[in-house]
């Protein structure tokens, strides 16, 4: 049987977020159905696909949205792997990717767009280049065949602005491979540990956590996970209110499985979230999860705009099925929050043990198959 080419490409080298979400579809893909070649960036995510078995892959650096030279070696990769179809990851990856197919006039592949960004939180400082974004979306969308919204909330938010047709999108959830469980006993007065994993961007919320665990004083440690621009801004932070004994910047790590069992609670305080791998993971793991209530994370812990007004409690946290949800940008429910469950601990228990049962209706291999699935029926 002829293997069905794909070219999987994505403009983010971490391993966080989306990137996470690529590596384990492109590891699950089943390699005797589908030859697999991917494009990075340079950078961690690059040497891990090097490490795959019976996929190809190439480094590609991509200085912006615009990188005309990116473009023009996508391109003679296209051209050279001749593939059927094209996948491309995230705005960049989307972009660059998407305009390599466009000029390539000899060869037409399926062309598949999967969003990991856009939620109606979602906002960029320059509203400019907020509206340049969304129009460039509109524009390419027109030479994509299928685009995959990585949840319900980046799917409505395509539609209700007419950036993509409803027809041509297709929710995929994203998903991580659950881990072996991992029971590591403390010992008793230890203070607990408050626990957060990702990029310290903006975007994250960090700096309304670090006011929330402010205002919970002693005996907790907060353990953050990750690196980016603010990481600066927020070690000034954590001295101006006073915690910076109370908090621990861990940097990035090769593998954050290794840290969630450590975590008393998973806080996820993000502005806005397309989805939210690290609170899946934490999910995953067992933990206890508080989560800010936008884009996907709804979508996680069980609830959704469409089932409860989200001004009834805009002011405090919300019970919800496997975590609690708090509104975003406001450390005071954030702070009520995380008491709850430290004093709680029946509570936060059950909470975990149901968070790890939901968990498993993310699976990777459930990503995979789906996708595997929508490969074939745009190949036929």
């Amino acid at each position: 049987m002829k293997k069905i080419r794909v070219l999987e490409i994505i403009g983010d080298a971490s391993l966080f977020g989306g990137a996470v979400s690529f590596l384990s579809l492109v590891k699950g893909l089943n390699k005797e159905r589908f030859r697999v070649f991917c494009i990075c960036p340079p950078g961690p995510l690059f040497l891990r696909l090097q490490k795959i078995p019976e996929v190809e892959s190439k480094a590609v650096v991509m200085r912006s949205g615009f990188d005309l030279q990116a473009v023009k070696e996508i391109r003679r990769i296209v051209d050279g792997f001749a593939p059927d179809i094209v996948h491309t990851h995230g705005t960049r990856g989307g972009w660059l990717g998407r305009l390599a197919c466009i000029m390539e006039r000899d060869y037409a592949p399926q062309v598949i767009y999967t969003e990991h960004l856009w939620t109606e939180e979602y906002k960029l400082d320059n509203p400019l280049n907020h509206f340049l974004q969304l129009s460039g979306l509109y524009f390419l969308e027109l030479f994509t065949n299928c685009t995959v919204a990585v949840s319900q909330a980046v799917a409505d938010f395509l539609i209700r602005h007419n950036i993509c047709r409803a027809e041509k999108v297709v929710v995929i959830y994203n998903g991580v491979k659950a881990p072996k469980i991992s029971e590591i006993k403390k010992d008793k007065g230890k203070e607990k540990v408050i626990g957060f994993v990702g990029s310290l961007t903006k975007r994250k919320g960090v700096n309304y956590l670090l006011q929330a665990v402010a205002e919970l004083k002693e005996g907790v440690r907060l353990v953050l996970v990750g690196d980016g621009p603010e990481k600066e801004r927020l070690l000034a932070l954590t001295k101006r209110l006073k915690i910076d004994k109370m908090v621990s910047f861990e940097g990035l790590v090769d593998d954050p499985f290794q840290y969630y069992p450590t975590f008393d609670i998973y806080v996820q305080p993000s502005l806005d979230e397309a989805f939210g791998i690290a609170t899946l993971e934490a999910m995953a793991s067992g933990r206890p999860v508080i989560a800010s209530w936008v884009g996907g994370l709804g979508e996680l812990l069980g609830v959704s705009s469409d089932k409860i007004a989200k001004q009834d409690w805009k002011k405090t946290y919300l019970l919800a099925p496997y975590g609690l949800v708090v509104p975003p940008a406001n450390p005071k429910a954030l702070a009520e929050a995380m008491r709850r469950l430290l004093k709680d601990e029946e509570l936060a228990m059950k909470l975990g043990e149901k968070a790890r049962k939901r968990a498993k209706e993310f699976s990777a291999e459930r990503m995979v198959s789906e996708t595997e699935n929508l490969y074939l029926a745009l190949a036929d």
